[in-house]
This record gives structure tokens, C-alpha cells and sequence, in this order.
């Protein structure tokens, strides 16, 4: 993955393509925590994180706008739909929301952060939770809400595989504080536990209505 005006950052496909001795990601733990369905993975890739989840006996099912990914899901027996998450019909509500490997940065830009928000407290049922896994924007930034200065998290990515280089679309690296400002916005209650490297789990739940 390249972040643009930053050197390229290898990341590993072993685990997602199911080979032997691959580490899982870190954020996979954040999995215990669900005790029932059903859960809906957005931008689930080949079902990793579902198939932990079903292992359990847990109702899961997932969404990629990857044909190749969603391909592989299905293969190992993983119920995914390939769909976009602005225009997905669900047929019911969830329990709780995975956003597992940085997605919160399907918002692409801050300025479409309450869009996502308001999306996804459309898909859960009363009393449901988004967990999610982010990445700081700021680093060691001292941007501030407010200022002049254009939000850091606010990138053009790309990905780079085989010698093959794909387009260049935008991405939101998000720092937990925004985010649980922007979403105590939107009535979410926000709790978070960093992690290594300016990474970050978050479990958003919508507050109760007044």
C-alpha cells in the first residue's frame, strides 16, 4: 500500500489467502467481544474474520466490492455479497458492525465522516455496536479541530502488487479523538483502546434515545 508523497508500505497477504503459519492481524481479538449476531463485515475481503465468528456458532455474513475476494469468501463457506456499502440493501438489522483493518477510511474524506456514521447507525439494531480498527491520521501532527490547516488523515491511496500499480483513490486515516468527537455527534458513545504504532480499536454504540 502507498500512501501518496510516502514510501510504500508491504503488507503481508498470508493470512487473508489462508497459508499455513501466517500471523493473524492484531485486531482480530476485538472478535471476542461479540457474543451474538448477527454481524454484518463491511469490506470483509475473504472472510477471515467471518469465518472466526461462524466458528462460534455466530450468525455472520459479509459485504466486498472485491469479485476476487468475495470469490474466495464464498469458497471456504462464507456468506458474502459483493456490494457497495452506500447502496447495499440489507434485509435486516444488525446486532453489530465490523469495519476490522483501517476501514474506517471508507469515508475516504473527514468531511464524509458523519455520512458514514449516519449509514452505519441505519444498519444497526437497538442497542447494537460498531467495532471498528483505525490507524492515527495525525502521527506526531498538532493539527486541532477548528484550525486553517486540512485534516492529515485526509490521503490518496493506492495499492501495488506483482510490478502492477492500481489507481489512486482517497482514504481517511482517522485518529480516535476525531472520531469519537465526530461521532458523539451523530449519538454514538465511542470507547477505544490503543494499540501499537498509532493504531486503534473503537466500539461505537448508539445512546440511548431520550
Amino acid at each position: 500500500m502507498e500512501r501518496e508523497g510516502r514510501l510504500p508500505e508491504p503488507t503481508s497477504l498470508r493470512w487473508w489467502l489462508r497459508e499455513s503459519g501466517a500471523t493473524a492481524p492484531a485486531d482480530l481479538r476485538a472478535l471476542d467481544m461479540i457474543e451474538e449476531g448477527p454481524v454484518l463485515d463491511i469490506g470483509c475481503s475473504t472472510g477471515r474474520h467471518l469465518e472466526h465468528l461462524m466458528a462460534r456458532g455466530i450468525d455472520a455474513e459479509g459485504i466486498d466490492l472485491l469479485e476476487a475476494a468475495v470469490e474466495q469468501a464464498v469458497l471456504h463457506g462464507c456468506r458474502v455479497r459483493l456490494a457497495d456499502l452506500w447502496t447495499f440493501r440489507p434485509t435486516r438489522a444488525y446486532r453489530h458492525l465490523l469495519l476490522m483493518g483501517n476501514n474506517t477510511g471508507l469515508a475516504g474524506r473527514l468531511a464524509l465522516l458523519p455520512a458514514l456514521l449516519d449509514r452505519l447507525a441505519g444498519l444497526l439494531a437497538p442497542g447494537g455496536s460498531v467495532l471498528m480498527s483505525g490507524r492515527d491520521g495525525r502521527g506526531l501532527d498538532d493539527w486541532t479541530a477548528g484550525g486553517d490547516r486540512p485534516y492529515p488523515g485526509d490521503r490518496r491511496i493506492r495499492h501495488l502488487y506483482a510490478g502492477q500499480a492500481g489507481p489512486w483513490f482517497p482514504w481517511l486515516d482517522l485518529d480516535p479523538d476525531t472520531l469519537a468527537a465526530r461521532a458523539a455527534d451523530r449519538g454514538f458513545e465511542t470507547h477505544v483502546e490503543a494499540g501499537a504504532d498509532g493504531r486503534f480499536l473503537a466500539t461505537l454504540r448508539a445512546r440511548p434515545q431520550e
